[in-house]
């Protein structure tokens, strides 16, 4: 009994910087929540029902594979704002003077971590159930089981790029630079290096590239996903990773990232 309530005051810092930084953020998740509601309906919903440039694709999984296509924008802009300023806003801001003393920078990033992640989650379950929505308007029931299989490397990618992103954070003096750098190398970052390392007769799966591995998130749709051949001969491409490979780089990608921002952060001086 003791331990619980020594383990149940230790945590509690951790969910009052939960519930804080979630009502702090509260307004930025409605405003992106509502954005990601009308790039769906832009992209996935509006050109199929009144243009007749557009057609419907021939099953619920293609529509799927395609509809999540835009969502990488999606993506990079909501763990951009909530995560690019995860650590160096309390610099920016000097709000550690006050916050410091009452809590552990451990407890804090913590806190803040497990807050933003899950808004992004929160994002990501309105624009599935969207994908959920509409395949059902468009192609009837059922829908596809494999939209909640998609959706689990969806989360499991948010939370390497959240690692990621909150790295940069960590040492980072502003929000932009931060924000700029993971555009830019989820963006862009496959056109320069992909092509470096083909030019250099390397033909290795880019398994260390994060824009790669979010193409698991479309391609498990697929209920034959596990039979679909990952690479393209005829164009040299790597058209999707594993499940497993998939697993163990973001997980690294998780793991490696957070622990390397928290080592910064507890260094780092106001």
């Amino acid at each position: 009994m003791k331990g619980f309530t020594k383990f149940k005051k230790a945590i509690r810092p951790i969910q009052s910087t939960i519930w804080l930084e979630l009502k702090l953020q509260k307004l930025k998740f409605i405003i992106i929540s509502s954005i990601s509601i009308v790039l769906f309906i832009l992209t996935s919903v509006i050109p199929y029902i009144s243009s007749p440039f557009f057609f419907l694709p021939s099953d619920q999984a293609t529509y799927m594979h395609y509809s999540t296509s835009f969502y990488l924008f999606m993506v990079i802009l909501s763990t951009g704002i909530f995560f690019s300023s995860i650590i160096c806003s309390e610099y920016q801001k000097k709000t550690g003077l006050t916050i410091f003393p009452l809590i552990s920078k451990k407890k804090l990033i913590i806190g803040k971590y497990i807050a933003n992640y899950i808004l992004i989650i929160g994002i990501g379950v309105i624009y599935f159930s969207c994908i959920g929505i509409f395949s059902y308007y468009f192609y009837g029931g059922p829908i596809l089981y494999t939209i909640f299989i998609s959706f689990s490397f969806l989360a499991l990618y948010l939370l390497a790029l959240a690692s990621f992103t909150t790295f940069f954070s960590s040492f980072m003096r502003s929000t932009l630079p931060v924000f700029a750098i993971i555009a830019g190398y989820l963006l862009l970052g496959g056109l320069v290096i992909d092509p470096v390392l083909r030019s250099l007769g390397a033909n290795l799966e880019p398994l260390y590239s994060l824009s790669y591995l979010y193409s698991i998130v479309q391609y498990t749709f697929y209920p034959n996903f596990s039979s679909i051949e990952r690479y393209n001969e005829l164009g040299n491409l790597w058209m999707f990773p594993s499940a497993e490979g998939t697993i163990i780089m973001l997980t690294i990608y998780a793991i490696v990232f957070f622990l390397l921002a928290y080592l910064i952060f507890r260094r780092r001086q106001l």
